[in-house]
């Protein structure tokens, strides 16, 4: 038989998503904001001190971590993920 009857593993899927999700945000807006210190002329230091990329990093770090907590093999690794995921959430929600 050529083929077999391989089945997709959507929970696998589904949590991938998250870290690969946020690091697709971080390189954007790491990106973006390396693009406007240059055009502001501006050194990249205090571009990135700016509020726009510190929520956008927290959010993006959040979204890491919780995609690496699902991912995790071992309980420990699930709770070294979920307090970096919660103290990602205590940043996010004091930038606001």
């Amino acid at each position: 038989m050529l083929y077999s009857n391989a089945v997709i593993d959507w929970f696998s899927v589904f949590i991938n998503l998250f870290w690969i999700l946020g690091l697709a945000v971080l390189l954007a807006s790491f990106s973006y904001h390396y693009w406007l210190a240059g055009e502001e002329k501006r050194p990249l230091k205090v571009q990135l001190n700016q509020p726009a990329f510190q929520k956008t990093f927290w959010f993006s770090i959040l979204l890491i971590s919780i995609g690496l907590a699902g991912t995790s093999q071992l309980l420990w690794e699930i709770g070294i993920w979920t307090i970096f995921a919660l103290i990602c959430l205590y940043n996010l929600f004091t930038l606001i």
